[in-house]
């Protein structure tokens, strides 16, 4: 039936659970699940553990900091980018800053890739500073490549751009953003352009609103296998609301803001790492840029690098060879996740009827 093989990255959480004291003991007792947290200055036990909570390889780009914003730019032609790269007018300052750097230097590693993105944003007069969050530990001088490098050849990519046409808070480079994004993951990266979805409030594509969202992640993750390559991009509203579960050092979950936000809702980062980062498989790739304000932690990954100028430094100088544990990064989430899945998929239910849960509990927040 359906729940004949566990979904996405189900049996490292499952396994990660085991090592709590049994899953399928906690699922039935009611307990509040509770583990340690493995030592951030012993890699071998983080690293383990962190392939347990998450079993595929995700990286994300974000524009800036959980405490910063990211600027929604009028007019980008300042930036300079190719007059083949995009729509031009307006748009988000992190796309525009990451595929310049891209087609200024399209063979760089990850650290000469966000030292270019810092370059750019600061010459125009904008102090957000990128990050990048991980699952593994990467070693930063490595080449710069949203493809699985163990690929089987399968791509598949979510693009989402909202600009609240007539609402309070309008944006203007969004639909831009992902015009520009998609050429670029499609013509230089090699993406396949029929594996493609598009969530736009332009009138024509589907509209970005909570449930096509989250549809979206169930979408871009169905039938994900290992060597595949995933990508998502997203450009538009991001928010910061008070932790409503305790997972949170600072008190704040990050949010994205669904085009019917007011109605629907912000998509908190517990439902994005549950519908989305919990859902690929071992050995599969996914790569996601967040082009909005306060997504520094939005996907809540294990490891991570913040793009400083001293950041910067020691990682072209070797010092700082490889992304550093991430000391806020929360097992009990995995854990507490782990359960929720585990219990609807010992009942049978396959991604559609998880997915259709997790919506359910979403609009509930």
């Amino acid at each position: 039936g359906q729940g004949s093989k566990a979904p996405g990255g189900m049996a490292g959480l499952m396994a990660l659970a085991g090592g709590a004291g049994g899953l399928a003991a906690l699922a039935g007792s009611g307990g509040k699940p509770s583990m340690p947290k493995p030592d951030v200055n012993n890699p071998e036990e983080f690293a383990s553990r962190a392939a347990q909570a998450v079993a595929a390889d995700v990286r994300m780009f974000s524009g800036c900091k959980d405490e910063q914003t990211s600027a929604d730019v009028y007019d980008v032609s300042s930036f300079g980018l190719p007059a083949d790269s995009g729509p031009g007018g307006a748009g988000g300052a992190c796309t525009n800053s990451m595929v310049l750097s891209l087609h200024k230097q399209p063979e760089c590693n990850w650290t000469q890739l966000l030292q270019n993105m810092r370059g750019v944003l600061s010459e125009k007069g904008f102090s957000q500073i990128p990050q990048l969050s991980s699952s593994r530990s990467m070693a930063l001088n490595s080449q710069f490549s949203v493809m699985n490098p163990s690929g089987n050849g399968r791509s598949k990519a979510l693009y989402i751009g909202i600009n609240y046409v007539g609402q309070q808070g309008e944006l203007r480079g969004c639909h831009n953003d992902v015009e520009m994004m998609r050429q670029y993951i499609e013509e230089k990266q090699g993406f396949d352009p029929s594996n493609a979805k598009v969530l736009m409030d332009n009138g024509s594509d589907e509209e970005p609103t909570a449930a096509n969202i989250l549809q979206g992640f169930q979408w871009l993750t169905e039938d994900a296998e290992s060597g595949d390559s995933l990508f998502m991009h997203y450009s538009g509203h991001g928010g910061s609301m008070r932790d409503d579960n305790g997972d949170e050092s600072d008190g704040m979950d990050e949010t994205m803001c669904p085009v019917d936000y007011a109605r629907a809702g912000q998509i908190r980062d517990d439902i994005i790492y549950e519908q989305l980062v919990s859902m690929c498989p071992e050995g599969c790739q996914l790569t996601v840029v967040m082009d909005c304000c306060h997504s520094g932690s939005i996907l809540d990954l294990p490891y991570n690098f913040e793009a400083s100028d001293s950041n910067l430094a020691a990682a072209a100088s070797g010092s700082m060879p490889q992304s550093l544990p991430n000391g806020s990064f929360d097992f009990n989430k995995a854990l507490k996740v782990g359960m929720k899945l585990f219990k609807m998929y010992q009942g049978g239910a396959g991604l559609q009827t998880i997915g259709a849960a997790a919506m359910q509990g979403f609009r509930e927040v």
